[in-house]
């Protein structure tokens, strides 16, 4: 069992969508846990750290933006993939600025968000920064 389980915080304040991909990573193998608000997002990634963190961009109080930059405060290391279903370029742009790895418009294409995990996976287990696009 030296196959290393990677952990996800999926942060979403609607929880339908928490529920569904927490579901969907779960049955992948992955460890998941969820969060509805900026604040419960901060506090399971530091209790937690997981690799990964799917974050919503918009939501009421602190948005994705906001908990995007708490979390490169915290530790740069982790992927982090925002979600909206509002493409708007220039948020895109500038969360990408701000460390975020990739960008999915929602609703999330389960194929597409298994493929960003896998190199995202990959980068970490070689330890080193991956430039690829």
């Amino acid at each position: 069992m030296g196959q290393n389980v990677m952990k996800i915080l999926v942060v979403d304040d609607e929880e339908y969508i928490c529920e569904i991909l927490h579901e969907f990573l779960s049955l992948q193998g992955y460890q998941v846990d969820t969060a509805v608000n900026g604040e419960d997002a901060l506090k399971k990634y530091e209790a937690d750290r997981p690799e990964v963190v799917l974050l919503d961009i918009r939501m009421p109080g602190m948005g994705g933006v906001d908990i995007l930059r708490r979390i490169k405060e915290i530790d740069s290391r982790p992927g982090v993939v925002m979600l909206s279903a509002f493409g708007d370029e220039e948020t895109v742009n500038e969360v990408l600025q701000m460390g975020a790895d990739y960008y999915l418009q929602k609703p999330v294409e389960f194929e597409h968000l298994m493929k960003i995990l896998t190199s995202l996976q990959e980068s970490s287990d070689t330890g080193d920064s991956d430039d690829r696009a």
